[in-house]
């Protein structure tokens, strides 16, 4: 029985156009890519090839450079407080409200700390 199917099929791959005979090849021929690819991924992940060719991680931090800075005191109007801290670039910018609600913008010199400038922001009433 065996002997007969197999006769069977190979009187029927026989028997194929030319043009399912190339299909036939190409797929088989696709196939066998395909699983060569999923080998060489396989053997790749099991020996961390992938992991050799990563660059180093960068320093977690730069070095910390020493600044002289003096003491240094920033006088605030009576009954007002720091609501904000921001760091630009070579600036840092203390948000202060006043008693009576207006805002006061303090530039300061981020290496020294000294003051440069003070904007008032007043709300019309």
């Amino acid at each position: 029985m065996a002997d007969r199917n197999a006769d069977v099929l190979r009187q029927a791959a026989a028997q194929q156009e030319p043009s399912i005979k190339w299909l036939t090849r190409l797929v088989i021929g696709l196939g066998v890519v395909l699983i060569g690819g999923v080998i060489l991924l396989f053997v790749l992940l099991a020996t961390g090839a992938h992991l050799k060719n990563r660059p180093e991680a960068a320093p977690a931090a730069a070095e910390p450079r020493s600044i002289a800075v003096e003491d240094f005191a920033l006088t605030l109007p009576s009954n007002s407080r720091v609501t904000d801290v921001f760091a630009t670039g070579s600036r840092v910018v203390v948000r202060v409200r006043l008693a009576d609600g207006t805002e006061r913008l303090y530039a300061l010199d981020a290496t020294t700390l000294k003051p440069l400038n003070s904007l008032t922001i007043q709300v019309e009433r």
